[in-house]
């Protein structure tokens, strides 16, 4: 009897613990009311989602010793979503020859749990939602008419059994944020800056943001999901004599306070960019090249997000105008044998590191999982939303959405690139040395640090990309130290240069950063190790050709 009670009372537990909310309450009562009315419409609907984003945060940033912000800000945002038709084929369905839209749009909502409120909101936004549907279907139809049939035959919505996750909510009021002792520090900081006059923008930026995300269907899945981001960032801008503007940035993210760097940190840190600031003021613009290099493993995690990471997002591929680079490539070889690649939401750290890009369920309700994309070189998944692909019928839980968007598509969580043969940083350099002379090359190129870069993913234009690295250094073949140039953008096609790593280091960083695409902003990391590439191209950094500041800065 002792055991069936325990039993018992875990499921009780589970069962209930989203009524001790009773904005989740609320939210799960009228789902399941308004669908029972609008699935008995002429065109019935058959799936509601409700999403609900409690934001409460405060931030103080500081230019120069000037202070601004401080207050704090709360908000709560609403997304409702509304499918008609079946899982085979509703609303969502690709409209040929149209642009789809997503929908950004958000309702604020009171942050208070009066829960009269909160369903006239839901009354409204539901029907605004139903009939955006219907209106979609209809167009779906008529469009349907006069056009071919979409290359991938899957259902347009994945079944999932339904799931629950509840997380007792948290405060900002609880993270011993002290904001005026921020202003003081911030101001010393960015003070500091004074002191370069080659620095015509600086600033320094600190905040803390608690997110609490609620979210509920009419399947009867439900999420109370928190998470506390403390952000702070330095950003230096120079500009050259021929116009060219020089930034420098440097990021820090953590889910403690304690774990941000220290003011003495950060002042060593400060004072480092502006030497470096200088420095790149003073140097000389690369030259075109074509040829070996090394990304520094900072570089690297941010390439393989930008141009590796879109490409295995399986909503993506479902789309006619996509590039589908992968789609056809299941068990074959797309990169070194040495290297494989890990999407994994439920890793929370790495290295004693907080990662940005961890939850437990995404933004449809769907447990994330940790998915192992390539396998010793070799392709053997993508990740996954409940939007299936050919091969891929289920969700791995990957559909995530910005705050503000209500749709949710394919994104990326925490990557991980590994090597199972890795090099230290000397024997890096060696192999690089070696690969310019085999190539008679004098010499060829460290990308330290880069501030992003885009590329082309649809058929109809070329799938080249372009980063903007910022710290580049030229490195010699006879041994000469190494140089420090400017202006310099690598360029190339995403399969060409995969195809092209050579080796991996030993040394791994984390870029915590967010990820902008259809549905929004998202948080993210990539963790990677240094890589070699034997061909890599480079063209030169445009430039905005407006001549520097002639009065000196104050």
């Amino acid at each position: 009897m002792k055991k069936i009670f325990i039993i018992f009372t875990l499921i009780l537990t589970c069962s209930t613990s989203w009524a001790q909310d009773p904005v989740l309450k609320t939210l799960i009562g009228e789902a399941n009311k308004n669908l029972e009315v609008l699935k008995k419409q002429e065109i019935p609907a058959y799936f509601i989602a409700y999403r609900i984003i409690d934001k409460d945060a405060v931030n103080v940033y500081s230019s120069f010793g000037s202070i601004a912000g401080g207050e704090p800000s709360h908000m709560r945002i609403l997304q409702v979503q509304t499918r008609v038709g079946d899982y085979s084929s509703d609303n969502s369905h690709e409209m040929k020859n149209a642009d789809d839209t997503y929908d950004n749009g958000a309702a604020y909502v009171s942050i208070e749990n009066e829960s009269l409120s909160l369903k006239d909101f839901l009354w409204l936004k539901t029907d605004e939602s139903y009939k955006n549907a219907i209106q979609k279907i209809q167009q779906l139809k008529a469009n349907s008419a006069v056009n071919t049939a979409s290359e991938d035959k899957s259902p347009d919505f994945s079944k999932q059994k339904a799931d629950k996750n509840y997380e007792k909510p948290i405060y900002l009021k609880d993270q011993n944020i002290d904001v005026e002792k921020w202003k003081e520090s911030l101001g010393r900081l960015s003070s500091l800056m004074n002191a370069n006059k080659d620095i015509k923008d600086g600033n320094v930026y600190i905040g803390c943001e608690v997110q609490r995300r609620l979210f509920c269907n009419s399947e009867g899945s439900s999420n109370a999901e928190n998470d506390v981001a403390f952000r702070l960032m330095i950003n230096m801008t120079a500009i050259a004599e021929d116009g060219m503007d020089l930034p420098l940035y440097k990021t820090y993210f953590a889910t403690k306070l304690e774990d941000l760097p220290t003011e003495a940190e950060l002042q060593k840190e400060i004072n480092s960019m502006s030497s470096l600031l200088s420095e790149l003021k003073k140097a000389p613009l690369a030259d075109p090249y074509s040829g070996p290099c090394i990304l520094s493993a900072e570089a690297a995690g941010v390439f393989f997000h930008e141009f590796f990471g879109h490409r295995v997002e399986g909503a993506r591929m479902k789309q006619d105008g996509d590039a589908q680079t992968f789609k056809k490539k299941i068990g074959e070889k797309v990169l070194s044998e040495k290297i494989s690649v890990i999407f994994d939401p439920t890793l929370k750290t790495f290295q004693g590191q907080a990662l940005n890009g961890s939850y437990i369920m995404d933004d449809e309700g769907v447990r994330g999982q940790r998915v192992e994309v390539v396998k010793d070189g070799v392709l053997k998944g993508f990740l996954m939303s409940r939007t299936p692909l050919e091969g891929f019928p289920e969700s791995n839980g990957h559909g995530r959405a910005a705050w503000y968007s209500t749709t949710s598509v394919t994104r990326q969580s925490n990557m991980l690139v590994q090597s199972s043969q890795p090099l230290s940083k000397d024997s890096m350099l060696v192999r690089l040395k070696e690969e310019l002379k085999a190539s008679g090359q004098e010499y060829g190129y460290l990308f330290c640090s880069v501030s992003g870069g885009f590329t082309n993913t649809n058929r109809y234009s070329p799938n080249a990309f372009n980063v903007t690295p910022l710290v580049v250094y030229r490195i010699y073949t006879d041994n000469r130290p190494q140089e420090l140039v400017r202006g310099v953008n690598m360029i190339g096609t995403p399969l060409s240069v995969f195809s092209q790593v050579l080796e991996c280091g030993d040394d791994y960083q984390i870029f915590n950063g967010s990820c902008g695409a259809e549905s929004g902003s998202i948080p993210v990391s990539c963790i990677a190790p240094a890589l070699l590439v034997r061909q890599v191209e480079t063209q030169k950094k445009p430039k905005e050709g407006s001549i520097p500041p002639i009065i000196e800065r104050p």
